[in-house]
């Protein structure tokens, strides 16, 4: 693939990777790695365990939906911690 840079660009992304002892290429590259998700087709299962990593965090698989209450009861408590911490006492 090939970029075509300003020339302003171009210096502030050596800059940036000479900073951290790599080349421009290894610094794109990781930089691309850590900003795009990584693409698979099936989470992987942690071994010995109901868990799959899903979008970088483990999420336990059951097979059966949350009941409908248990997810609504969840929302409010957040709503109700956020409404907390931003209002504080005038709550």
């Amino acid at each position: 693939m090939t970029l075509n840079l300003k020339s302003e660009v171009a210096a502030a992304l050596e800059s940036l990777a000479a900073a951290q002892g790599l080349s421009v290429e290894d610094y794109l590259q990781q930089l691309v790695e850590r900003e795009l998700p990584a693409v698979t087709s099936e989470p992987a299962p942690c071994a010995g365990s109901g868990m799959v990593a899903e979008n970088g965090l483990l999420v336990y698989r059951t097979g059966k939906l949350l009941p409908a209450e248990v997810v609504d009861e969840a929302i409010r408590r957040i709503r109700d911690e956020r409404s907390k911490r931003i209002l504080g006492s005038l709550s």
